[in-house]
């Protein structure tokens, strides 16, 4: 099954913001094309976010990445897992996305969060970080946040067609 633009957005704007992540891009045609920040990379993550925003939206040619793969962080369904910290990617703008959060309370529910617009994709990578709560718990906040950002774009998706 080949992997939608969409999703090579979120994973390039997660390549480009959570340190030290690599991700290998399994191809239809049996390469794997390494993003990555060092030498040996088949492509830094500059580029690969340059060439997943130039992607033609309505384009014959769809990307032939069949496969994802993160090393140094844990893909957790919509969230990537490091450490004491959780990375996902919100489809709005820095100010719609702290409204988003605020609604889940991560501060009051002992994590910090910080949100940084991607201008060149046009996304928000969000990172939750806490040393106080436990990994399940942090994972079940950061679920519950980045739910909150995906009802938050959809309303406001719905109210711009309407």
């Amino acid at each position: 099954m080949t992997i939608p633009v969409s999703t090579l957005v979120q994973v390039s704007a997660l390549a480009a913001a959570v340190p030290q992540l690599t991700v290998s891009l399994d191809t239809d045609g049996g390469t794997t094309v390494i993003v990555g920040d060092f030498p040996e990379a088949s492509m830094c993550t500059h580029a690969f976010r340059h060439v997943v925003a130039n992607w033609p939206a309505h384009g014959d040619h769809q990307p032939c990445v069949d496969q994802i793969y993160f090393d140094g962080a844990e893909d957790r369904g919509p969230v990537l897992a490091q450490g004491e910290a959780r990375w996902f990617v919100s489809e709005m703008g820095a100010q719609p996305t702290v409204v988003a959060l605020r609604t889940v309370g991560p501060r009051s529910r002992g994590a910090e969060a910080q949100v940084r617009f991607d201008s060149v994709l046009g996304v928000s990578v969000v990172r939750l970080a806490s040393t106080t709560l436990t990994p399940e718990a942090l994972d079940e906040l950061a679920t519950e946040a980045y739910a909150a950002c995906v009802t938050e774009h959809l309303l406001a998706s719905a109210a711009a067609a309407a």
